[in-house]
Parts: C-alpha cells; sequence; structure tokens
C-alpha cells in the first residue's frame, strides 16, 4: 500500500493535501514531457519521409536543413499537443488508481474536482502556450518555412559525375565520362555536347583525360581537357543546309569554364509569403478579413451600378410571369406603342441591340458571381484561420477531461491500455475535426460551425466521463458487465417461469 493511502487514512491536513497536489503534478509532468517529445518526433520523421526527396542530392548545408525541420516541428505541436496531454492524463491517474491513491484520496473526503484543481492551472497553462503556439509561432514558422522551402525546390541537384552516365546538371551541358580516378579526381574519356550557344547544333567535345577545379568563389567551374579533339558545324554561315560547313581541330590542353550560380543556395525575400492567411495572427486576419469584406462590397456596387441602367428591360412584371407559367415562348413588351411607331429596320436594330446588352449582362453577372464565390472562400479560409488559433487551447482542456476521468475509471498506468485508449480517442477526435473543418472549407458550414464541431462533440464526453468518475462508474469494469449480463439472465429466467 502506498505512503500516501497512510497518509490520508491517518490525517487529511492542509499539509497532507498539498503534497498529494504536488505529487499529481510531478507525476503528471513525467509523463506529458516525455510523452510529448516522443510524439513530435514520430510526427517529425513521417515529414522527412515525406520530403527526404526534396532535400537529398542538392548539396545543402546540414543547418539548413535542420532549420526547415525546426519550422516543420512548430507546425507539428497543434497535433502533438492534445494527444501528449491526453495520453499523460489517462497515465498519471489511471498510475493513481492503480497504486490506490486515488482510493484513499476519496476515502479522506477529497472529491474527483479536487483532484483536478491543481491540474487545471497546469492545464490554463498549457492552453496559454497552445494560443502562442497558434497565433505567434505557428504564423512565423510557416513564413519562414514556406520561404526557405520555396528555395529548396529551387535549389538544382549538385553536381554528381558518374562513370558511364550522360549529366545534365549544369545548364546547356550534356557530359559522360567514361571513368574516373576517385583519389586524384582525373576524369578519362571524357564527352562533351555543348547547347549554349545554340539549342539546334551541338559543339561536340572529345578528350582522353581532364581535371576538374573550382573558383575560390566556387561560382565557376574550370575543366582543362588533354589530348582531345573538338567538332562544330557553322549553321550561322551563309549556305549552311546546302553546303553544311563545320570544323574539327585537335588539342593537346583546353579549358572550358561552366558557370554555377544556378547551383548556389540564394534565399527569397520572405516578403513575398507574408500576406496568406496561414502566415497571420488574430489581429492580421480581422484586418484582412475586414478588407475583404470591403472588397466585396465594393464590388458588389460597382455591378449595381453597371446592371442598373438594363433593369427597366430585364425586370418581368405579373403578366409577363403569367405568360412564362403559361407555358408561352414570348413575352409581352411594356411599350408596344414604341415599337410600333419605329420603321421595319429599326425595329430589328432595336431588338439585335436589346439582345446584345442581355448577354453582356448576363456575362458580367455571371464573372462577377464566380469573383464573389472566390472571395467568399478566401474570407471564409481567413476566419477558418482565425478560428484555429483558439481551438488549440481548448482541445488540450477538453482532452484533460477525456484523459484524467478515463485514467481514474480503467485505473491501469504504463503504456499499455492508456497508449490504446488515448490514440483510439484521438483519431477519432481528429477525424470529427478534420470533416468539420472540411465542411468549413466547401462552405457547405460556416466556419465557426466547422472549426468548433470536433471540441463540441467531445465536451459532452468529456463531462460524461468526469461525472462516472466522480461517482465511482464501473463503466471498464468487466464485473460491472458480468453482473449486468448475470442479472439479465437472471430476470429473463423469472419471467419464462411465470
Amino acid at each position: 500500500m502506498s505512503i500516501y493511502l497512510s497518509i490520508f487514512a491517518a490525517n487529511c491536513s492542509s499539509v497532507s493535501v498539498k503534497k498529494f497536489y504536488l505529487f499529481i503534478l510531478r507525476n503528471y509532468l513525467k509523463a506529458f514531457i516525455p510523452t510529448f517529445l516522443i510524439v513530435m518526433l514520430i510526427l517529425l520523421m513521417q515529414i522527412i519521409w515525406l520530403y527526404v526527396d526534396e532535400l537529398v542530392g542538392k548539396g545543402l548545408d546540414w543547418f539548413v536543413i535542420a532549420e526547415l525541420l525546426f519550422y516543420f516541428s512548430a507546425s507539428l505541436i497543434p497535433q502533438a499537443l492534445p494527444l501528449s496531454v491526453l495520453l499523460s492524463s489517462i497515465m498519471t491517474f489511471g498510475n493513481l488508481g492503480e497504486s490506490y491513491e486515488l482510493v484513499a484520496a476519496k476515502a479522506s473526503g477529497i472529491s474527483i474536482w479536487r483532484m483536478f484543481k491543481p491540474m487545471l492551472l497546469l492545464m490554463f497553462l498549457i492552453a496559454l502556450f497552445g494560443f502562442f503556439v497558434s497565433n505567434i509561432l505557428i504564423p512565423m514558422a510557416n513564413l519562414k518555412r514556406s520561404s526557405l522551402l520555396y528555395d529548396v525546390r529551387q535549389q538544382k541537384p549538385a553536381l554528381a559525375l558518374k562513370e558511364g552516365v550522360f549529366s545534365q546538371d549544369i545548364p546547356g551541358i550534356t557530359m559522360r565520362i567514361g571513368s574516373k580516378n576517385h583519389k586524384t579526381q582525373e576524369l578519362y574519356n571524357i564527352l562533351i555536347y555543348d547547347h549554349r550557344e545554340t539549342q539546334l547544333q551541338a559543339t561536340v567535345l572529345f578528350a582522353k583525360r581532364g581535371i576538374m577545379k573550382m573558383s575560390e568563389d566556387n561560382r565557376y567551374l574550370f575543366l582543362t581537357l588533354y589530348d582531345g579533339s573538338r567538332y562544330e558545324e557553322l549553321e550561322k554561315v551563309k549556305g549552311y543546309h546546302q553546303s553544311r560547313p563545320h570544323t574539327s581541330t585537335f588539342f593537346t590542353e583546353e579549358q572550358i569554364t561552366f558557370d554555377l550560380n544556378s547551383f548556389k543556395f540564394s534565399r527569397t525575400d520572405e516578403n513575398l509569403f507574408k500576406h496568406h492567411f496561414e502566415m497571420l495572427n488574430v489581429l492580421e486576419l480581422e484586418n484582412s478579413t475586414d478588407s475583404l469584406n470591403e472588397v466585396i462590397q465594393g464590388k458588389y456596387n460597382t455591378l449595381n451600378t453597371f446592371i442598373q441602367p438594363y433593369y427597366f428591360f430585364t425586370k418581368l412584371g405579373a403578366d409577363s410571369m403569367t405568360h412564362l407559367l403559361m407555358g408561352k415562348s414570348t413575352l409581352p413588351l411594356k411599350d408596344t406603342i414604341y415599337i410600333t411607331s419605329l420603321a421595319g429596320n429599326q425595329t430589328g436594330m432595336v431588338y439585335s441591340n436589346a439582345l446584345n446588352n442581355a448577354r453582356t449582362v448576363r456575362n458580367v453577372v455571371e464573372y462577377s458571381l464566380n469573383e464573389f464565390k472566390e472571395l467568399e472562400q478566401l474570407r471564409a479560409r481567413h476566419r477558418i484561420e482565425w478560428h484555429r488559433k483558439f481551438i488549440l487551447s481548448f482541445a488540450c482542456i477538453v482532452m484533460f477531461f477525456i484523459g484524467a476521468p478515463l485514467g481514474s475509471i480503467i485505473r491501469k498506468g504504463g503504456f499499455g491500455l492508456p497508449i490504446v485508449v488515448s490514440v483510439l480517442m484521438y483519431v477519432c477526435y481528429h477525424i470529427v475535426s478534420l470533416s468539420g473543418e472540411k465542411a468549413a472549407k466547401t462552405m457547405a458550414w460556416s466556419p465557426f460551425e466547422g472549426m468548433w464541431f470536433g471540441v463540441g462533440v467531445f465536451v459532452p464526453l468529456g463531462l460524461f466521463l468526469t461525472w462516472k468518475a466522480a461517482t465511482d462508474s464501473g463503466i471498464f469494469d468487466m464485473g460491472w458487465y458480468k453482473k449486468i449480463v448475470r442479472m439479465v439472465f437472471k430476470a429473463s429466467s423469472t419471467s419464462l417461469k411465470v
């Protein structure tokens, strides 16, 4: 029996209660910190496998790769933090239940709500950290990650010459080497097709051996060829297509210079990406949303002003609607006297102008509707990101009120059953949240309904589990289910006898 069981059984003093609170906090942090780091590492490994093809073989410095992974790590916190809170809550209170600390505390008059008291302060701090991550850290990381990832994708693969394989890494150059001395880095049987001057006819160079050397600033590559020949067709000479003039020269030594500026890694200005909704904080999202509202209202006013002169001709009265409902193909004109007063050729012109005006208005309205739809989708994405800033904080609190009661009910600690239960619970939460977010992105739901759908579904579950834990429910006790089954069989046998 634990020492805390004897403490509470002997005397439930304020000092012992504070020690019990510190004991809960200490055990929770011991479970939370390693769990959070492990989950982050697992999620980061998925990112590495996803972008490994874009990072390998480009001669990037290890610091650039580490910087990119650090920015990706910041964007993984919203996935790792709720799962870590859930798992560590189940483990902590499961261990307390398994070692009878919870029984001793309840026997001393401490309810489950009082046990949660020190954890609420910790959950408040974690919620503040979650809001800081969502509002400050992730927008900054997204901005720097997008800029750096764009530069990495633009970076060409590092120059690597393989024996017997044609290489096109250098722009305008196709090169093949027969063999290479790995000690002296000397090349043998070099064949080069030079398309830098023209794409139609290449200058062909062949050399028995050669040596590569970089310039001091690593911008130029000097290739010195020995004992070779050069073949070039003179396509710029007049009458080339009839006579096919060309030159063929032999050399004992010749040097070729290649510009490697395209292989140099350079950083793009981050200001090109900073206006995207994923790079904005709460205040910037509100300002962007207000600006979008003004743009939408301004375009609506412009459209209204444009179609106003044609409104009289496109408005249908009650008599016209009656004709349409009766299936007639023609509509009565409002002022037939004006039409009949015109000459024959003028009547056709009036009808033609009216038809052209109607088509113009229809095209403008259709284009404006598509433009309004795109602006409304962009506004919805801004509102979705605005709500996302607060969801992480509430999700951590909800996961605690699910994990802590579950741990006290199942009374199992360690990495066995708690991991299974927490992963299943978090997967369900993740699926529900993604479904709501997708509905919000497609504008089937409002951004508020879609983004808070997952939290709204799991709040009643957390309250229900907390109530069950406070009333010592046997919802996960197999004996409780066996007892119910025996009662059902007993009731059924009694009814059969009657």
